[in-house]
């Protein structure tokens, strides 16, 4: 059996999605590239600051 060439662009259609502004391309990964240098910087300023914590409480 055939399908009819109108059911064929039906199952196109439901398999169709859009991507809002953000969600795909440059702009999105020069944003989550931000985002992970800034994730990286505050790891960075945590971690020192519980050194520095962990060094007072222990020669002190």
């Amino acid at each position: 059996m055939h399908r009819s060439r109108n059911h064929r662009s039906k199952d196109k259609e439901t398999n169709r999605f859009y991507l809002l502004p953000g969600q795909g391309g440059r702009l999105y990964r020069k944003k989550q590239k931000l985002i992970i240098a800034w994730s990286l910087f505050g790891a960075l300023i945590v971690s020192a600051i519980i050194v520095v914590i962990m060094y007072y409480t222990d020669h002190f």
